[in-house]
């Protein structure tokens, strides 16, 4: 590695340590020296990003490559609106977020998204919904959560899952205990915001070992969640993460 890139990275991860703690009090907030974290030069516009800004996003927001929120760095097929930033003709963070909006609590922009919405709304901008009724991100079926632990919480990943798959539950918050995922019905049931190393030191025999998952098997904070068996851009059945052709997914973590 040539001594610029390595001066280059240093200096990305010292103003991002900096930048994490701003944004963490009062949102994004950049110096101009601050801007060659996503801009080819100081006071760089839309125009002057770097291609690689999604690896930027991620030096100080490391944990959003486990939720699988959406892809980047793809050529979307579909239609995008112009306020919907692409990159050379890819979908990157920046696609959905600018950084310099006044997001936060209570501000006019949440998530600091380029238009004034959020959830459902802000993705119906370029997904539309099938004559089923099916959003690109997921459909609504019979299933029910049950907290059973207000100790333990779940992971966003499965607060956004849980937010159209659920229709009794009074509030989705931030605080919404662990519990037990019904599907269809009732006639299989997996508990989700639970420790999986927890459940492997209870029952050994009954586990494969947390070291030993397959790479397809996602844990949250070492917790079981909906991403751990679903990925909502998946190409198999139920949006699982691999075939379950002879309970392969199932046999991914349980031991007969």
């Amino acid at each position: 590695m040539k001594r610029s890139q390595v001066i280059f990275i240093l200096l990305i991860f010292a103003v991002c340590v900096v930048t994490k703690v701003i944004s963490m009090q009062t949102g994004h907030q950049f110096t101009a020296e601050q801007c060659i974290i996503c801009h080819l030069h100081e006071k760089g516009g839309r125009e002057d990003l770097r291609l690689d800004v999604t690896g930027a996003c991620a030096t100080c927001h490391p944990a959003l490559k486990d939720y699988k929120s959406h892809p980047t760095d793809i050529i979307p097929k579909m239609h995008i609106p112009g306020d919907m930033l692409l990159l050379d003709g890819r979908f990157t963070c920046v696609s959905c977020h600018d950084a310099h909006a006044q997001g936060g609590e209570g501000a006019n922009q949440p998530y600091f998204l380029r238009r004034n919405v959020s959830g459902k709304p802000f993705c119906l901008i370029c997904h539309s919904v099938d004559d089923e009724g099916h959003l690109f991100i997921g459909v609504t079926h019979e299933g029910q959560f049950q907290v059973t632990d207000f100790h333990s919480r779940v992971d966003p990943t499965t607060l956004i899952c849980l937010e159209c798959h659920v229709d009794r539950i009074d509030s989705l918050d931030k605080g919404l205990g662990a519990g037990t995922w019904s599907h269809f019905s009732g006639r299989l049931e997996h508990p989700l915001g639970v420790s999986y190393q927890d459940a492997y030191l209870r029952r050994p025999v009954a586990y494969i070992p947390p070291a030993s998952l397959n790479d397809e098997i996602k844990l949250f904070d070492g917790k079981i969640g909906c991403g751990t068996c679903h990925n909502r851009y998946s190409r198999y059945s139920f949006m699982l993460v691999m075939s379950n052709e002879g309970s392969q997914l199932c046999f991914s973590c349980h031991i007969k």
